[in-house]
């Protein structure tokens, strides 16, 4: 009897795995655990308040990075902009894509406003003091270091090049390379949007 017990209970957790990997969403990027994404309030490109926790019901897609930065950034910044343009009309409603700058003495309003229209001007560029954006940082594990640029430009920041995919319930569910390509990226925010209307 106890036997059959053990083999009854092995098979509902079988089929319970099995159930949930069923339903459990693939995604191309890195799956995170889904804990609520830390919330920030910072200032966007024209002066106006941007309240992470305002976002909900949409997908944010995140990343940190300055306007000086000679490669990964435009880089990145490009790759998000075919990721929005793949998307339709009706999903671009519902995806915000916010650049938080690591270098808020030279990455001015007016500096940013410029900057992030090269690749889309619906995108968000969001600065702040340093007490507004030191914790942002260190929540999202955002390191960066100065290094002297043999240019001329003063100085470069290596730092940390992930981009973060918040879904529309406020929970961090994808980390994505900046390498990695705008059909990835896509697919795993069009997931997350099929999320939030099944949520």
């Amino acid at each position: 009897m106890k036997r059959t017990l053990r083999v009854a209970s092995a098979a509902l957790l079988l089929v319970g795995a099995l159930v949930i990997c069923a339903v459990a969403p693939r995604f191309t990027g890195i799956t995170l655990p889904g804990q609520p994404a830390w919330d920030f309030t910072l200032t966007d490109q024209h002066g106006a308040p941007f309240h992470l926790a305002a976002q909900r019901g949409r997908v944010v897609v995140l990343f940190f990075g300055y306007t000086h930065c000679p490669d990964v950034c435009p880089a990145t910044m490009a790759q998000l902009a075919r990721v929005y343009r793949t998307l339709t009309p009706a999903e671009r409603t519902r995806v915000s894509v916010a650049f938080v700058t690591i270098d808020p003495v030279r990455d001015t309003p007016a500096v940013l406003t410029r900057w992030v229209g090269l690749f889309n001007p619906h995108f968000v560029a969001l600065t702040g003091s340093a007490g507004e954006l030191i914790p942002v940082y260190y929540a999202y594990h955002v390191d960066h270091e100065r290094i002297p640029d043999s240019h001329g430009s003063g100085y470069l920041l290596e730092h940390t090049s992930a981009i973060y995919l918040i879904d529309p319930e406020g929970r961090l569910r994808v980390l994505h390379g900046w390498q990695d390509t705008a059909g990835a990226i896509a697919a795993d925010v069009r997931t997350l949007l099929d999320l939030g209307e099944q949520g």
